[in-house]
């Protein structure tokens, strides 16, 4: 269990470029000799990507929301008009 957690975090440091010059060297050394390991550093590339999406879709979402509260609800109206006043002329 602990080495594959050690080698995730490899994965993940190499991923974000955070490893020291010498063993992302070394890391890219091993994706040569070892395609499984190529194919997982790719398949954790990918996973990023996915979470990175999932998460700006969810912000976006959330920012919507907070977006549509403050315009709509009674509550805000102040709020709402000065804002407005910043783009009247």
């Amino acid at each position: 269990m602990r080495t594959s957690l050690n080698n995730t975090k490899l994965t993940d440091d190499y991923v974000n470029g955070m490893l020291p010059t010498g063993d992302a060297l070394l890391m890219e050394a091993r994706l040569i000799l070892n395609p499984d390991l190529d194919e997982e550093v790719d398949l954790h590339k990918r996973t990023l990507n996915i979470v990175r999406q999932y998460g700006r879709e969810s912000l976006r979402a959330q920012i919507e929301d907070i977006h549509q509260q403050l315009f709509t609800k009674p509550q805000h109206r102040s709020f709402k008009d000065l804002v407005f006043s910043f783009f009247e002329r």
